[in-house]
């Protein structure tokens, strides 16, 4: 089944973070007929995708609003080139090529049982042969946070994101107690496998949901409002609460959103009390997961950017790969992208 769309495959164009930079280099080692990409490789696709022109092709890698590193010219010197004989705006290129690179060898250092590339001293980039279901877990979440590449037509990219859904289940129960009960919100379960709605209406959805937690719907909240041919999901995928047997309200209470796309950031807000409030009347405050399976990580490990933390506790990719170990559903995780994972094994991008 054509998951991608080989057309949209090509580096990134006005990206400020280098983790994106990384996912692509990655996903493109996997797409070479080599299956291995070496940084002249790279350099040579950057120059292809612009004409030629080594200074436009510069200033596309230097967008990045960081280098994660910047090596001096002495690292791409010619004994590791020995045949170059570019000016220097193509080994600046190199250059910042080898920064991200590096950066990639510390998603290794985070989850090196996980990560299904190698890397060798001198800056080639290798597919692993015979990956593990850890490596395939790491492929997969990969492949989701580049869900611009995957095909709209026939629903492809909707698998994709309610697949991802579906796999943070396992992770998301990690997170609340394990006498909760939990509840799909999200609109995957409203829908086909194309996309097309078919089910439950948001504000019935939203009613039943009150009634679990014995609260009331705020009064502006109508069917009108809500939109009588809405069956979205408010931008709430997983619910969990703890019942008591009193059947009183206040009930430890757990919301979890999934995002695939680069506009994760903005969906922070989408299950938020700010927003929520206006659709149930919420007495307390209750906990708030936003799962990515995009890294966010610094060189060090450390957040990329804090201030952009916030109304909700972020799960990036390398916590969901953490939780996803502790669950003991590995299995049963790969399984569910089995179709994906076969079209990746003979999938190629053509290089010349």
């Amino acid at each position: 089944m054509p998951y991608l769309d080989i057309s949209k495959i090509e580096l990134p164009k006005q990206e400020t973070d280098y983790n994106v930079w990384a996912d692509y280099i990655e996903l493109l080692t996997m797409l070479h007929p080599d299956r291995k990409l070496s940084v002249e490789a790279i350099k040579d696709r950057l120059l292809d995708e612009n004409d030629d022109d080594a200074k436009k092709a510069l200033r596309q890698i230097n967008a990045m609003g960081k280098i994660v590193i910047t090596p001096s010219i002495d690292r791409i010197a010619d004994d590791q080139f020995e045949d170059d004989t570019d000016p220097e705006d193509e080994q600046r290129i190199k250059t910042a090529i080898i920064g991200i690179i590096d950066y990639m060898k510390c998603r290794k250092t985070i989850a090196s049982n996980y990560y299904p590339f190698e890397i060798d001293n001198k800056y080639s980039v290798s597919l692993k042969g015979g990956l593990t279901d850890k490596n395939k877990i790491y492929i997969i979440l990969l492949i989701s946070s580049l869900i611009r590449v995957i095909t709209r037509e026939g629903g492809f990219s909707y698998r994709i994101t309610h697949r991802f859904e579906s796999l943070c289940e396992h992770p998301f129960g990690l997170l609340i107690p394990t006498i909760s009960k939990k509840e799909f919100f999200g609109a995957g379960g409203s829908t086909n496998e194309t996309g097309q709605p078919t089910g439950q209406l948001f504000f019935d959805k939203v009613s039943a949901l009150s009634k679990s937690l014995r609260l009331h719907l705020h009064p502006d909240f109508t069917q009108n409002a809500a939109g009588v041919h809405n069956v979205g999901d408010g931008g709430l995928d997983w619910v969990a609460w703890v019942s008591f047997a009193d059947n009183l309200h206040m009930l430890p209470t757990y919301f979890a959103q999934c995002a695939c796309g680069n506009d994760w950031e903005d969906k922070l807000f989408d299950a938020n009390k700010s927003k929520w409030g206006q659709f149930i009347l919420f007495g307390y405050d209750y906990q708030l997961f936003h799962f990515i399976p995009k890294s966010f990580r610094e060189l060090d490990n450390k957040w990329l950017n804090n201030i952009k933390l916030h109304s909700a506790v972020l799960i990036d990719r390398f916590r969901i790969i953490e939780l996803l170990e502790k669950s003991d559903k590995e299995n049963d995780v790969v399984a569910l992208y089995e179709d994906l994972l076969t079209e990746l094994e003979t999938a190629k991008v053509d290089f010349n």
